[in-house]
């Protein structure tokens, strides 16, 4: 697959997981990536909500509204197609390093999304890089919606595990 079309199905998967309700879904679904780095490091690397532009490939721009990384604060995600997304972020805890938000708006057909992204450690001193959802499909069949959320979540955990290996 080249390059912009992964790009693109990484952006309609981000765009997939966004609803315009609060409550959780029926659908659950979870991708992780072990890393070779602390959790700190990690952590320090995706865990501020409003910056998700540096860490996913399909993420052009995030804007925050409120006070960042406090239950309550809004991002925009403008994504790689000029769509938007946009975020409310629900609980945030950088002593257990996790957040949890929900999708307030997208152009993709899903609903009640409340994600979470982890870090935690593995026993081994790398890091384990979580992030799952539950979510509605609205006029797609469930098995879609999935493989776009996976193609998302794809997307943005593979870009964080290519920062690392490339980093000293």
């Amino acid at each position: 697959m080249n390059t912009l079309l992964r790009h693109a199905a990484a952006t309609g998967l981000l765009m997939a997981l966004a609803g315009p309700s609060h409550a959780d879904g029926a659908i659950s679904f979870s991708r992780d990536v072990t890393i070779d780095r602390s959790p700190a490091t990690v952590w320090k690397y995706v865990g501020d909500f409003n910056a998700t532009d540096l860490w996913h490939p399909s993420v052009r721009n995030s804007t925050l509204t409120g006070r960042s990384n406090r239950p309550g604060a809004i991002r925009t995600l403008t994504l790689t197609g000029d769509s938007q997304m946009v975020e409310k972020l629900l609980a945030y805890d950088a002593a257990k390093t996790r957040y949890t938000y929900t999708t307030l708006k997208s152009p993709f057909p899903i609903k009640n999304c409340i994600s979470t992204l982890s870090v935690s450690p593995t026993a081994d001193g790398k890091t384990l890089l979580t992030w799952s959802a539950s979510f509605d499909a609205v006029d797609v069949d469930e098995d879609i919606a999935t493989e776009w959320v996976g193609i998302a979540f794809d997307g943005g955990l593979g870009k964080v595990a290519t920062h690392f290996e490339k980093a000293p």
